[in-house]
């Protein structure tokens, strides 16, 4: 692959432009349940903490993995929905950061505040050197313009990559093009995508420290509820496409949940598909041309990644090989489990 010159600024750009054009039950504080560990989790028939939660920053990035849960209730937290459910048997909250550093940050220290996390897993799209669909798991998080790097948790780590040995179908190559139309083109990549381990990431704030709103009854995109109605390609009609990224994964919330969750010492995971990048079948257009007709393939991949993650820990838990590893889970081992998951298929 040919290396190019960075557009970071642009991507960010763009997103801050769209965005600026563009029965429920209070969960109580609570810090004791986390601490039975990861393993948890997976303990009871219904939902009840603790969770593993999963946060997207826009509503097209947590669809593919809402609707594969099944969604018990609705809490809000700091006045923010989030779902409740049981995912591949674990249970999980599902919500959303909104888009960029700012939003990442004020979501991610409302979210564990409560004390009722077990896990933390990031799922959703981003600009790399890779191929388009290509699922990346970086192993350091930094954020552009602050001091800090981040590193994914060892043992959530390892069961990726168990996970991603025995993924239940391939990852998605195909889409209608553009993803919003009905009687859209499908059109296939020109590769199979991969799952990615290692790497860097990096997360930029280009909104100068602000926050900014999402729309309500916007899209899936600039929405803040799903479902939502489809992308308006109008936001971007003078939009001049610039280059590809050079970093293995550029996004603007990342490395912000990361800090949030290391300051909490709570597992994260992040597990970022390329919605625009190398390997597209029209041409090398960049962004956003690229992420307006890939972002749902890439949400569908790292969903698909995410989903295999947490059932992966649900079968770890119900192992009772396993006893010693959910042991030194709940003790914060996370090296010492990581090598028994990694040693071990069984865990």
């Amino acid at each position: 692959m040919c290396h190019r010159t960075p557009r970071v600024f642009d991507r960010r750009a763009w997103l801050a432009a769209a965005v600026l054009a563009a029965s429920v039950v209070c969960l109580p504080p609570s810090v004791a349940q986390a601490g039975k560990g990861l393993c948890a989790t997976a303990a009871a028939e219904h939902s009840a903490p603790p969770y593993v939660a999963v946060v997207s920053a826009f509503p097209a990035e947590l669809a593919p993995i809402a609707a594969a849960t099944e969604i018990e209730t609705t809490i809000q937290i700091a006045g923010r929905d989030f779902y409740v459910g049981r995912l591949g048997g674990v249970s999980v909250l599902l919500g959303l950061t909104g888009i960029g550093l700012v939003n990442a940050t004020n979501r991610a220290h409302d979210l564990l505040a409560h004390g009722q996390i077990a896990g933390l897993v990031m799922s959703g799209t981003a600009g790399t050197r890779h191929h388009i669909g290509d699922v990346v798991l970086a192993s350091e998080m930094a954020e552009s313009d602050r001091k800090g790097v981040f590193h994914p948790n060892a043992a959530l780590f390892a069961l990726a990559r168990r996970a991603a040995t025995a993924l239940p179908e391939p990852l998605e190559r195909c889409t209608p093009v553009p993803p919003q139309s009905p009687d859209a083109p499908v059109v296939c990549l020109l590769f199979d995508p991969a799952i990615i381990f290692g790497g860097n990431a990096v997360s930029g704030d280009p909104f100068g420290g602000h926050a900014f709103p999402c729309t309500p009854g916007g899209d899936e995109i600039v929405g803040c509820k799903l479902p939502a109605p489809t992308v308006s390609r109008a936001t971007v009609a003078t939009f001049e496409p610039r280059q590809t990224s050079t970093s293995d994964v550029e996004d603007m919330e990342t490395a912000a949940v990361a800090r949030a969750a290391a300051r909490r010492r709570v597992p994260f995971l992040a597990v970022r598909a390329a919605s625009d990048g190398g390997g597209d079948p029209l041409g090398d257009r960049g962004f956003p041309a690229q992420f307006l007709d890939y972002y749902r393939l890439a949400a569908h991949n790292a969903g698909d990644v995410t989903r295999a993650v947490i059932a992966e820990l649900g079968r770890l838990a119900r192992d009772r090989s396993a006893r010693r590893t959910c042991r030194l889970l709940a003790a914060h081992r996370w090296r010492s489990a990581a090598k028994r998951i990694a040693a071990r298929p069984n865990g």
